[in-house]
């Protein structure tokens, strides 16, 4: 692994001292500042915000731990070593309980100390990349784990970071669609040391038995009619990293038996191939279904189960954390407020009960898809019960018909059928709306933006009944 270069402030009042680190490091690549007193340490940290901090508890004008102190006040993350004589370790142990990080005893070993470094590094930029994370799908989505400090979702992450110290636990996550099951995959890669190894995922039920096997497995050249070169499959290119298995359910018996192969022995053969092609990958898989009821049904594998779910995961549906559903509420409103230049200042007492109450059955997807059009087809300063159009039957509203839609696309077309044209229809209004939004109302820049006539725009707006006010 590529060691990671930082800055690292020494705090030392021996000029021998700050001179032998200094070297050490910076033969390493990091950057190095010195200070001999606890004046000029809290000064530099404060000006350079240095990764790490090397402090020496015997200072000529402060005392260690006061200066430990005074640098957590500046920032409460900061990562501090202690380096003490050999009789000042029980002042070491007491700085450990106040927030450093570690003690070294003098004379220091870098050897140790090169790894210690490394170790801070690595654990700051996976918080960095999670933080990235976080907002990079907020961004796409729409969403993110807002959650009450208290609530289940706490929980949840409390396990997750867990099983992220592991290298290659399985975690099954399970849970109803619109949960949250591909974030929280996401953030026990970037929280894991496999952070900057790399994270695929593939879909399980949108694709035909052949071509999921090949997609996981790969193939060699002429394994069938159209592979006319070899293919690396996603096991093979996500080693190192975290493979995340969507919809795992829905899997043939067939490709079971392969993947609790690859769990038993880290190892498989491309279709077609000879070869056993060994690889490091930490399986994450996610499924809506009762997968114990399918065992026992007979259309799981027993022995795949477990060894998936080393570590079970249920996601709880929305309508099981209602402390959270005024912070989701409230996130969204600001989404939208400010992708529709709306002002909305907030939900009416009745509106806020309203959203408290309502089922959810499409969870947060469903929460996001009527906001979204509640903000963008509302007028006025605070939202309304009626404007939420949360009385009609899931399903037979547009924003329960969108919810639906989002599982269509996932191949997830229930018993009960999907009414295709009502979806359209609804998909084609709020483009047309979401267009004119843009556009100011203007037809003919409307027109344009969707790429069609404006005769024929004038149609489609008269038959959504749409105007501006």
């Amino acid at each position: 692994m590529t060691p990671l270069q930082g800055n690292v402030l020494i705090v030392d009042d021996q000029d021998s001292v700050r001179e032998m680190l200094a070297r050490c490091l910076e033969t390493e690549g990091h950057a190095a500042l010195s200070a001999a007193t606890g004046e000029e340490a809290v000064r530099l940290f404060r000006e350079k915000d240095p990764d790490i901090v090397l402090l020496d508890l015997g200072l000529p004008d402060a005392a260690g731990l006061d200066v430990l102190e005074k640098i957590r006040r500046i920032r409460e993350d900061a990562a501090v070593i202690i380096v003490t004589a050999q009789n000042d370790v029980r002042s070491a142990v007491d700085a450990i309980r106040r927030g450093a990080f570690d003690y070294l005893a003098k004379p220091v070993d870098t050897d140790y100390l090169s790894l210690q470094i490394q170790r801070i590094l690595r654990a700051d930029r996976r918080t960095r990349e999670l933080d990235h994370l976080r907002r990079s799908r907020r961004k796409e989505y729409g969403i993110d784990f807002v959650m009450s400090p208290k609530g289940r979702m706490a929980e949840v992450l409390d396990v997750v970071r867990q099983v992220a110290e592991s290298d290659s636990t399985s975690m099954l996550i399970e849970g109803e669609s619109g949960t949250g099951k591909e974030l929280v995959a996401h953030i026990l890669h970037n929280l894991s040391a496999r952070a900057s190894g790399p994270f695929l995922d593939i879909n399980c039920a949108s694709l035909p038995e052949e071509l999921l096997e090949s997609e996981l497995f790969g193939h060699e050249k002429g394994a069938y009619t159209d592979a006319h070169a070899q293919k690396k499959g996603l096991l093979e290119l996500a080693d190192g990293g975290t493979l995340f298995l969507d919809e795992v359910g829905e899997m043939s018996l067939t490709i079971q038996v392969k993947l609790l192969r690859v769990l038993e022995k880290k190892s498989f053969r491309r279709v077609g191939g000879v070869k056993d092609i060994q690889v490091g990958v930490r399986i994450v898989s996610a499924t809506n279904r009762d997968l114990s009821e399918e065992v026992r049904a007979g259309r799981f594998r027993e022995d795949l189960y477990y060894r998936l779910k080393v570590v079970p995961l249920r996601l709880p549906p929305l309508r099981e954390r209602p402390e959270d559903i005024p912070l989701l509420a409230a996130h969204f409103l600001g989404v939208f407020n400010a992708q529709f230049r709306r002002s909305f200042r907030g939900f009416s007492p009745e509106a806020a009960e309203a959203l408290r109450r309502y089922p959810w059955p499409g969870n947060i997807r469903e929460m996001r898809n009527v906001l979204e059009r509640t903000i963008l087809l509302g007028r006025g300063e605070w939202i309304e019960p009626g404007g939420l159009h949360l009385d009609s039957p899931s399903g037979s509203s547009g924003n329960g018909l969108l919810a639906r839609l989002g599982e269509a696309l996932d191949g997830r077309i229930g018993e009960e059928g999907f009414p295709l044209e009502k979806a359209l229809q609804e998909i084609e209004k709020m483009i047309i709306l979401q267009a004119s939004e843009r556009t100011s109302w203007n037809q003919t820049g409307t027109a344009r933006l969707l790429r069609m006539n404006r005769d024929k725009l004038r149609y489609r707006m008269k038959h959504h009944d749409l105007a501006r006010d």
